[in-house]
């Protein structure tokens, strides 16, 4: 179970996101994540969005069933839910997707398609990300040698959203995690030895986590940096901008 503080990241993470970076009829991608799992629970003061994903998450049947998730603006299966798998819904949800022909299923390798994705209007892709460079890279699989999870559908929906007319590519993390009893910062100024980039700095347009909405797209290098330290947790940020200095030659 989570703890208190780990709720509260959760809720402002997704709040933000759904307030700032969802709009009306965009078509959503939600990746599974701690954060990005759960902001179909945050959707649902918006208005007929579309659902174009991998993993169908938790709060998607919900917003069908409310209204908010039509599908009627979507360019590719126009009034569907697509996606390739289930993933961690409660008994009521599978019940409301059971026979229900707005959800359909299908085979990773089309559901991830970059060449099908591509023609999709208005993507907004949000996933999560283990760690996050002062440059916006991102490590989604591993943190040093230890991998956690593979990359899934992850880098071709940054991809398509990247390109996609009106599309943005979003990564969601907390700022910190705790380890032992100790903090440790999720923004930092290397990726550690033997982590796998899972996302170029090129394809993210936002990262956010609970103490803000870093803006990367079309930025440089120090502006990057100083979106990044901005939504850092601030117990990291004078190492972060000590990092950057001795690193990149920038102060921020």
């Amino acid at each position: 179970p989570r703890t208190d503080e780990e709720t509260l990241v959760v809720e402002v993470a997704c709040t933000l996101v759904a307030s700032e970076l969802v709009r009306d009829r965009d078509t959503v991608q939600m990746g599974v994540g701690t954060v990005s799992s759960a902001l179909g629970l945050y959707l649902g003061e918006k208005h007929d969005l579309g659902v174009q994903t991998e993993l169908v998450t938790g709060g998607i049947a919900n917003l069908v069933r409310q209204g908010v998730v039509t599908g009627k603006y979507k360019t590719l299966h126009r009034e569907k839910v697509v996606g390739s798998a289930l993933v961690a819904l409660d008994e009521e949800e599978m019940r409301l997707i059971d026979g229900n022909p707005v959800f359909e299923l299908y085979d990773f390798g089309y559901t991830d398609d970059v060449r099908l994705l591509l023609q999709q209007d208005n993507l907004a892709t949000v996933n999560n990300a283990l760690l996050v460079d002062l440059t916006g890279q991102i490590a989604s699989e591993s943190i040093g040698h230890k991998v956690w999870t593979g990359v899934g559908g992850q880098t071709a929906f940054m991809i398509a959203a990247q390109y996609s007319r009106g599309g943005r590519s979003i990564i969601v993390l907390p700022s910190s995690h705790t380890i032992n009893g100790e903090r440790v910062t999720r923004i930092v100024p290397l990726l550690p030895e033997g982590t796998l980039v899972t996302v170029p700095r090129t394809l993210v347009d936002y990262v956010v986590t609970e103490h803000g909405i870093a803006s990367l797209r079309g930025k440089t290098v120090r502006e990057r940096i100083g979106e990044l330290i901005g939504v850092a947790h601030p117990d990291f940020r004078g190492e972060l901008k000590s990092e950057a200095k001795r690193l990149y030659g920038i102060s921020v």
